[in-house]
């Protein structure tokens, strides 16, 4: 059984996460363009800017990912329960 929790947890969120995650893809591109105007003609500067873009990228992936797999559970947990409450009533 809680196998299976994890499993339609895991599902739920793997069908939610691309939609999140491309307002992460959205925030690093407005990043990155933003460095480019910033540091227009120092290559390193613009280097050292965007790095800071994919770390930002990668906390927001990894905060969405977090959030997206809570749901899936909490949903997944609440559908448990209606399962066994049907089950014994």
């Amino acid at each position: 059984m809680k196998a299976k929790i994890l499993t339609t947890a895991f599902s739920l969120l793997l069908l939610n996460s691309p939609l999140a995650l491309a307002d992460c893809s959205d925030e690093q591109t407005w990043c990155e363009t933003k460095c480019e105007v910033k540091h227009l003609g120092d290559d390193a500067a613009v280097t050292g800017c965007k790095s800071k873009c994919v770390a930002a990228r990668a906390a927001c992936s990894t905060k969405v990912g977090a959030e997206t797999a809570w749901e899936a559970t909490k949903d997944a947990a609440d559908n448990t329960k209606s399962f066994f409450k049907g089950l014994t009533e």
